[in-house]
């Protein structure tokens, strides 16, 4: 009893003391930065996650769709509600909200790539700042998606115009948003070629983008006339629902790419024809022997008042012209002899 009272006082005096110390540490090591999850860890490595996210998104859109398409029906089952607060609040609401939601993961995910794919080396023309565009386009959209600004401006542009196309006036909205809109998708479309999945739900969500469009404008058949109030609903979520998706696949491999697993192509390595080395006769002409030289030019006369033996002298102490020297000369493979040496020297001394 006293040894476990003993320790038990020993160990609380521990703790105040360590409550008191002002050096002593408030949090765990786990608590430290390098053991908190980074950004690019919220990124789905799995294709289960990105599956799930499609269901989810065309299973809200088909089920706004059919809210809104049997909304009276609904309403009739239901005492109290009518069809349009189904249709407005239930439908058009739920759209609204994953649509802002959506676009907001992809403005999110696309300055995540941004932030890695502006370090590439081999990135000369910089396409990389079409993230930028894209960020601030989902960011826009997914404001727009709960607050409903394009219908304000169509309504404002055609009453001080006076003129419209249809009678919302939405072409208003819709031409500056697909000059706008295609340049991004363009230059996008040039960035995320090197992800075929992405690719394809990228250009799966402008067709539903295009149809949706399509719809409002109301160009559509007349046999597909009573769905068009559905597609104008529907095809927007699930637009976006397929743009997340790519968006998705696309951040997964670029993280991939920047951790050195992605398998890629080698590149073809083009060879440069070798410079064929131009003949010059000039420097021919100065490589040449000095005795090959003077071998050729006419023999000159002997300077008046030199005698012959005095010169033989005067070559017998010159290194240079020493027959020693002039043993290994070969001049067509065959030897000089000592008079031909003799007059070579003289013509020498003369030029």
């Amino acid at each position: 009893m006293n040894d476990e009272v003993l320790h038990g006082s020993g160990a609380s005096a521990a703790a105040q003391a360590a409550a008191f110390d002002p050096d002593a540490p408030r949090y765990g090591e786990q608590a430290n930065i390098e053991n908190h999850p980074q950004v690019t860890d919220f990124v789905p490595r799995r294709k289960v996650a990105v599956f799930t996210t499609l269901l989810a998104g065309v299973g809200a859109a088909a089920a706004t769709a059919a809210i809104a398409h049997y909304s009276e029906t609904i309403a009739a089952a239901l005492p109290g509600v009518s069809a349009s607060e189904l249709s407005a609040g239930m439908a058009g609401g739920v759209s609204a909200w994953t649509t802002a939601v959506a676009m907001l993961m992809i403005a999110m995910l696309a300055k995540l790539t941004f932030s890695l794919r502006r370090h590439r080396v081999d990135d000369y023309a910089g396409r990389y700042r079409v993230w930028k565009w894209v960020g601030w386009g989902a960011l826009a959209m997914s404001v727009n998606a709960v607050a409903p600004i394009h219908g304000l401006l169509a309504k404002a542009a055609m009453t001080a115009t006076g003129w419209s196309l249809t009678a919302a006036g939405a072409e208003w909205w819709l031409a500056p948003l697909a000059l706008v809109g295609g340049w991004i998708f363009v230059r996008l479309l040039l960035e995320i070629g090197e992800s075929r999945p992405a690719m394809a739900f990228t250009l799966t969500a402008a067709a539903c983008y295009v149809a949706a469009a399509v719809g409002v404008l109301g160009f559509l058949p007349a046999t597909a006339e009573p769905w068009g109030g559905m597609a104008a609903n529907a095809l927007p979520l699930v637009g976006a629902t397929f743009a997340l998706t790519g968006m998705m696949v696309f951040a997964r491999y670029v993280v991939l790419d920047v951790q050195g697993l992605i398998d890629h192509a080698p590149r073809p390595v083009v060879e440069k024809p070798t410079k064929v080395a131009k003949v010059d006769a000039a420097a021919e002409v100065k490589a040449a022997s000095p005795v090959a030289i003077t071998a050729k030019a006419a023999p000159a006369q002997t300077p008046a008042g030199s005698s012959t033996a005095t010169r033989d002298a005067e070559e017998a102490h010159d290194p240079e012209w020493s027959d020693d020297a002039e043993e290994d000369d070969d001049f067509g493979n065959r030897k000089l002899s000592k008079a031909d040496k003799k007059r070579l020297r003289r013509q020498h001394r003369a030029a």
